[in-house]
């Protein structure tokens, strides 16, 4: 910052303080990995930090073909939340990603975005 000031030019402005989150994604991220055949699941846990509550209005997935989604309500710490289980689709072994939106009626965090990537291994062989 600058001043018309003579003896003091350049004025050093230092804000400081502790920001919050005004919600927890846990986990941000999900592998879904496991073998073609096999239950693959995870839950992703959606929690407010603030005394703002916020409600999901919508949950959509970008490709929505390998991974199947459901979302409920719960409470955790005395506080609304909600839990978002995903569960693998694909029967046949690869890799896949897709990007999994919830839409919410918060104006600072108006869209949550969870990216779910997936590693299906060939199912494993009996032995004769």
């Amino acid at each position: 910052m600058t001043t018309n000031a003579s003896n003091n030019s350049r004025l050093r402005l230092v804000v400081s303080g502790q920001v919050k989150p005004y919600i927890t994604v846990e986990p941000r991220r999900v592998v879904l990995r496991g073998r073609a055949g096999e239950k693959i699941s995870e839950t992703v846990r959606i929690i407010p930090q603030t005394d703002d509550p916020f409600h999901i209005r919508a949950v959509s997935a970008i490709r929505g073909v390998d991974v199947r989604y459901t979302l409920e309500e719960l409470e955790e710490s005395g506080k609304k939340g909600y839990a978002l289980h995903l569960e693998n689709r694909r029967k046949i072994p690869g890799r896949y990603h897709d990007s999994i939106k919830l839409e919410t009626d918060s104006d600072v965090a108006e869209t949550i975005t969870i990216a779910v990537g997936g590693v299906i291994l060939a199912p494993e062989q009996q032995k004769q």
